[in-house]
């Protein structure tokens, strides 16, 4: 048995993924739930969700094998946010169609190769946004690096991909998507009834509206916000009748000089539109690209959130339910077996670091956020 353990939880439901299970027939129960897991194949990485479980509550998580069992976990439901359910969206990122291979010391490929429209990098993005789907997500918000270097063909992967959402799909770019001798993709993704702005757009949904920005700058990896951009965000985030998601690409730096890779928005620009967005509306959520990483932290407020790629390690989608009073992330992997037998292989990247540093702590990946408008804590 190989590291089962517990890696997304909502108000009744929880995420319990898997490196390999016996042959014989097993059964993982939390609570007064209980899920057969003997359709999986044993040896091969896997994934469950288990649902109807107590809100904010403890619960033990145990496997039985063979009339045996034994605690494997343990974790707490997430208290749901106030008030009824308005809406659900979901977001992913950093899909890199078109890329080869992921990563150094050492550089990960999959052999034996694939031709790109059944590579890893489509299997996952198709695999997550299923998923998002089924979750109950009536959007989707893609955050960036669609293509891994902007070619035409990368394209029009990106663009079938997406073009087969159930939802309405809603875009930016990152800093793959307009590396030098990159084309330009809006073009070939309005065919297929995907649109692309060049200015900030909103959407508004029950609860909440959904403001997607640009921070990718032609031929550079780093990020910016210039004046007019902030003065457009700041707007239409204030202007909701309700409460904001403003998305970018780039993360905005904490310190004046580029503190991490890969480099995001400078503080000089960043902290402005952060400091911006918190007078103009309290009840914002503020999430971002680019690292590959699970984060959450607070900037002026605000709860700011970095949601790792859907296709390395651990390979993920968020989901958003939003409700009067606040909204709840939740940050699932993608859990076809083919996905995760990918995903689990670049956990060797950077001599296994990337394993460690990459999926973040649970309380980063999934909370729930009250609007500061609400009496009581601020998050749980």
């Amino acid at each position: 048995m190989n590291e089962i353990g517990v890696f997304g939880v909502e108000d009744t439901a929880v995420q319990v993924c898997w490196e390999s299970l016996p042959a014989a027939d097993a059964v993982l129960r939390a609570g007064d739930v209980d899920v057969p897991l003997d359709h999986h194949d044993p040896g091969r990485p896997g994934a469950v969700v288990l649902e109807g479980l107590a809100p904010d509550t403890d619960h033990e998580l145990v496997l039985e094998v063979g009339g045996g069992r034994r605690a494997v976990g343990a974790f707490r439901t997430l208290a749901p946010p106030p008030g009824r359910l308005l809406c659900r969206f979901a977001t992913i990122s950093d899909l890199h169609i078109g890329e080869r291979g992921f990563g150094l010391l050492p550089r990960v490929r999959e052999l034996p190769a694939r031709p790109p429209e059944e590579g890893y990098a489509v299997r996952c993005a198709r695999a997550a946004i299923a998923e998002a789907t089924a979750w109950g997500a009536q959007a989707l918000v893609v955050k960036g690096d669609l293509t891994f270097s902007g070619r035409p063909k990368q394209w029009e992967l990106v663009a079938e991909v997406l073009g087969d959402a159930p939802m309405p799909v809603h875009t930016t770019l990152g800093n793959h998507d307009v590396v030098p001798k990159s084309t330009d993709g809006r073009d070939i993704l309005a065919r297929h009834g995907i649109s692309l702005a060049d200015e900030p757009v909103s959407v508004d949904l029950p609860g909440i509206r959904l403001v997607v920005g640009h921070s990718a700058v032609p031929r550079r990896s780093v990020g910016a916000v210039d004046r007019h951009q902030r003065e457009t965000l700041v707007r239409l985030a204030g202007g909701s009748a309700g409460a904001a998601f403003v998305t970018l690409h780039h993360y905005v730096d904490r310190l004046p000089v580029p503190s991490r890779y890969p480099a995001g928005i400078p503080k000089r620009e960043g902290e402005p539109l952060l400091r911006a967005l918190a007078q103009a509306n309290a009840a914002t959520l503020v999430s971002f690209g680019h690292t590959h990483r699970n984060r959450r932290g607070t900037r002026h407020g605000l709860a700011v959130t970095e949601v790792g790629s859907t296709k390395d390690y651990p390979g993920v989608w968020a989901g958003y339910a939003v409700h009067e009073g606040g909204i709840r992330q939740v940050v699932r992997r993608i859990s076809p077996p083919d996905c995760l037998e990918w995903t689990d292989k670049t956990r060797r990247v950077l001599g296994g670091f990337w394993g460690l540093w990459a999926p973040g702590r649970l309380t980063s990946r999934c909370f729930s956020h009250q609007w500061p408008a609400h009496p009581g804590s601020a998050q749980r």
